[in-house]
């Protein structure tokens, strides 16, 4: 039979209670009995202690244990004080032993036993139903007589037995603990079954919005109302879900964007092979190369997206080995001296003493500075000029591209790195490229280990700085 998981937790509550409470009354029972009797027998001998100097002056005055069983009577009389002095007064074999109370002994039976251990009288008490083993024949407070025992003065309630009273009153005691324990798992009942809807509801109102999300609602989110695991769980679900939302509207903007790309260089061959089937365009070398031009574009557009497709997904294969990093920034400045040449525009490295080599692909790592220098010269107007720098930092190395350029409007840096995003929407793929460059460096920056941002401010240039970790450190790291 399927329970809830509030109802399992309130069982389990109320399980763990009554198991508890049954073990605590066990044992509650157990000790209480024991110090019961303990303290019930510990009396005994101490009021057998008390009475036997009495039963030997008894001896002393008869010279034998003969009608001692009228003193063992005496001692059970409400008056027993009064009718003790009378008997020694008008015996004249008791003296008078003072004042002794009658709640000593009435509730008592009493065993006296003789020098040889045979029983020589036995009180009327409430403890009729004991009975003296062999064993308890040595027990007692020993009667002495010129230091010579002549006796022993045996209390039932010092063998370990209990009154009428006293078992009523350990019976009491059982059956007030077993109301306690029933009403502490009354009380558990009530409470955890309060405490497991408590539980219970935010679990049930993540699953509803799990079962949403998962039906393609992605707007979904959880009410947080404690700062507890439950809290931390819904927490989570909500960044989940907003991360989800964001992906989507990202692949959504991304297939959109992809459509979109491929739409202006297809729609240019399509018209282009159309003019030439129709005859109204000669299939000349110039018009051959224009359309060469556009199948480059497809063909590096569709690696463009396959190389930071596998970026993301971590599947990009990286050959990773130590790099010199001032021959590759050496090596990335020199090959791109001819295009700031042609654009009037001064390139130059800024390498300053020994540094550590960082560990990455060098044929990746050069791919992403050429991508970077090739969005600086474009944006340097003639007479500008771009900087590479490349300096030590702590545990790794900046490699910096800086510029004179335009500069990036302060809106456009967050978006700077994703999919497409251009700064200026109206430019041209021509002008402005396919918009996948910076995203493919980013993605490339991390999978080493790295990290890679802009600062910019429009019309002062800008300044974009990669992040790479050392041999040593990128080990350590695990890259």
């Amino acid at each position: 039979m399927k329970h809830s998981l509030r109802t399992r937790l309130t069982l389990s509550f109320l399980l763990v209670i009554v198991a508890t409470a049954g073990l605590v009354v066990l044992l509650a029972n157990r000790i209480t009995a024991n110090r019961l009797t303990y303290m019930v027998s510990h009396a005994g001998r101490l009021k057998a202690q008390r009475l036997a100097p009495l039963f030997a002056n008894y001896y002393v005055q008869v010279g034998s244990w003969d009608g001692v069983e009228a003193l063992m009577a005496d001692l059970f009389t409400v008056q027993w004080s009064h009718g003790m002095r009378g008997f020694g007064q008008q015996g004249g074999r008791m003296p008078m032993m003072g004042m002794m109370g009658t709640t000593e002994a009435e509730d008592e039976r009493l065993f006296l036993v003789d020098g040889a251990g045979q029983i020589v009288a036995i009180s009327v008490g409430q403890n009729d139903d004991v009975r003296l083993s062999p064993d308890s024949l040595n027990q007692g407070a020993p009667i002495l007589v010129a230091g010579q025992p002549v006796g022993r003065l045996i209390v039932a309630s010092s063998l370990g037995g209990l009154t009428a009273n006293q078992t009523s009153f350990l019976r009491q005691v059982n059956w007030l603990m077993v109301l306690a324990a029933l009403v502490a798992g009354l009380a558990v009942l009530i409470v955890g079954s309060f405490q497991a809807r408590r539980i219970v509801a935010p679990v049930r109102e993540l699953a509803q919005a799990a079962r949403r999300v998962a039906d393609g609602d992605l707007s979904q989110r959880v009410r947080v109302t404690s700062e507890d695991e439950l809290g931390e769980m819904g927490e989570a679900f909500n960044r989940m879900a907003a991360e989800l939302e964001r992906q989507h509207e990202l692949r959504h903007r991304a297939m959109t964007d992809i459509a979109h790309e491929l739409r202006t260089p297809l729609s240019v061959l399509q018209i282009d092979i159309e003019s030439i089937e129709d005859g109204l365009t000669d299939p000349t070398p110039e018009v051959i190369a224009g359309l060469r031009e556009e199948v480059v574009l497809l063909k590096r557009l569709v690696e463009d997206l396959r190389m930071l497709s596998l970026a993301e997904a971590g599947e990009l294969q990286l050959e990773l080995e130590p790099v010199d990093v001032a021959a590759l920034v050496r090596s990335a400045v020199e090959r791109g001296r001819a295009a700031a040449r042609e654009k009037g525009v001064t390139l130059s490295a800024d390498v300053s003493g020994p540094l550590p080599p960082v560990l990455g692909d060098g044929h990746r790592l050069i791919q992403v500075l050429l991508n970077l220098l090739s969005n600086a010269l474009r944006h340097t107007p003639p007479g500008g000029q771009v900087t590479v720098i490349l300096r030590s930092a702590g545990q790794g190395v900046h490699v910096v591209v800086r510029d004179t350029g335009e500069g990036i409007p302060a809106d456009a840096l967050p978006h700077l790195f994703e999919r497409f995003y251009r700064t200026d929407q109206a430019r041209s793929r021509d002008a402005g490229g396919s918009g996948l460059g910076l995203t493919i460096a980013r993605s490339l920056v991390e999978a080493h280990g790295g990290r890679i941002w802009a600062e910019s401010e429009p019309g002062a240039g800008s300044t974009f700085t990669i992040a790479l970790p050392t041999v040593e450190y990128g080990e350590e790291k695990g890259y």
